[in-house]
């Protein structure tokens, strides 16, 4: 019997562990300016070598065009999508922790969604997504859909900055 609740003491303290230590410590927090800029995006990620890979070639992409800020999706409940032209949002689903409690709270809290393009990995890689009426970019995190993820996020980017 003391084996067990060892055992699961272990466990609990674990799974703790692991909620506490999160992938989105490592997102470096960052704020590139550009002089002429045509427009401002910021960028709520996660961390992961397939998520950074993707969001270090969008930086790539719309540095010289436009003001970007990078932060960790734990801030996500600051973010006023209003201020920004676009709103990137980079989050991972994982079945054992469903959604992240911040990326719920933050489409239930905003009327303004015209502006969000929500890219989420997932381990299944035909899982969909779809709440408050945005619709996520989704994949499981595998190196040869880069391109094509990459694709789909700086097209609905740029639907976004041709509409504004």
């Amino acid at each position: 019997m003391k084996i067990t609740s060892t055992a699961t003491l272990l466990l609990a303290l674990s799974l703790i562990f692991l909620s506490s230590y999160s992938c989105t410590r490592s997102v470096k927090e960052t704020r590139l300016i550009h002089e002429d800029s045509s427009f401002s995006m910021i960028i709520a990620s996660d961390s992961s070598e397939f998520k950074d890979r993707i969001r270090n070639s969008i930086i790539q992409q719309y540095q010289n065009q436009g003001n970007i800020e990078v932060v960790n999706i734990r801030r996500l409940k600051d973010i006023d999508p209003t201020v920004y032209d676009v709103v990137l949002i980079m989050d991972t689903c994982l079945a054992w922790s469903g959604f992240n409690p911040a990326l719920i709270a933050f489409l239930e809290g905003n009327e303004s969604k015209d502006n969000v393009v929500l890219f989420m990995t997932a381990g299944d890689p035909d899982w969909t997504y779809s709440y408050q009426g945005v619709d996520a970019i989704t994949s499981a995190s595998v190196v040869e859909n880069e391109d094509v993820k990459f694709q789909e996020i700086t097209q609905q980017i740029d639907q976004i900055i041709k509409n504004k």
